[in-house]
């Protein structure tokens, strides 16, 4: 169970780290690397509680106070952390909040070597005409459900899995090395074509 003195410590983090970022313009270079050690020092902390804390309920109550606080930095360092842990309710809290702050994934497509000839033939030709290229635009979302949308484009969020449909198309997207998506992808021109798509999330 998450103890009251482990999350005290938590929030007392995340506010200093909050008020070392919001020092004043001018100050002298020994005091900004004075700070600046003092706010790595903490931020180490930070992630040390989200990589060795044995308590699962502090390690994924420091992520949601990290991702929460307004700070960018911190907030890239928690979905980092998380996204590379071997906590699966906390890679699968990274996995989402990494997606939910994107506005769109850049998609690379490939022809799926196990198609029938037929369908890889088609895929060659389609990506020769139109480009490898994929956008997948999360314009409407809705973090906590882990939803997203944008017209034809529906999708969710479970886990460390990413799926959607767009019109007669389809995709289902794993994370992959801590930073990436890939999956299959169907597009539908004429018929079914079938790819491997890979893009970066963050």
């Amino acid at each position: 169970m998450c103890t009251r003195n482990a999350l005290m410590a938590i929030v007392a983090l995340v506010i200093g780290l909050m008020a070392a970022a919001a020092a004043p313009a001018q100050e002298s270079i020994d005091s900004i690397l004075e700070k600046a050690r003092a706010q790595a020092q903490e931020t180490e902390k930070l992630k040390k509680i989200l990589n060795e804390e044995p308590d699962q309920n502090v390690r994924l109550a420091a992520f949601g106070l990290m991702v929460e606080n307004g700070d960018p930095t911190m907030h890239a360092v928690a979905v980092e952390a998380g996204l590379a842990s071997a906590d699966s309710l906390l890679q699968a809290a990274a996995f989402k909040e990494a997606i939910m702050s994107l506005d769109r994934i850049h998609l690379v497509l490939a022809v799926d070597s196990g198609a029938s000839q037929g369908i890889q033939e088609k895929s060659k030709a389609y990506l020769a005409k139109n480009g490898e290229a994929l956008v997948l635009d999360l314009a409407k979302k809705d973090r906590k459900a882990g939803t997203f949308s944008h017209g034809a484009f529906k999708g969710e969020v479970a886990g460390t899995h990413l799926t959607y449909v767009w019109g007669r198309g389809s995709g289902v997207l794993e994370l992959k090395d801590d930073d990436a998506v890939s999956g299959k992808v169907t597009v539908y021109s004429g018929g079914y074509l079938e790819f491997l798509g890979t893009g970066k999330i963050r």
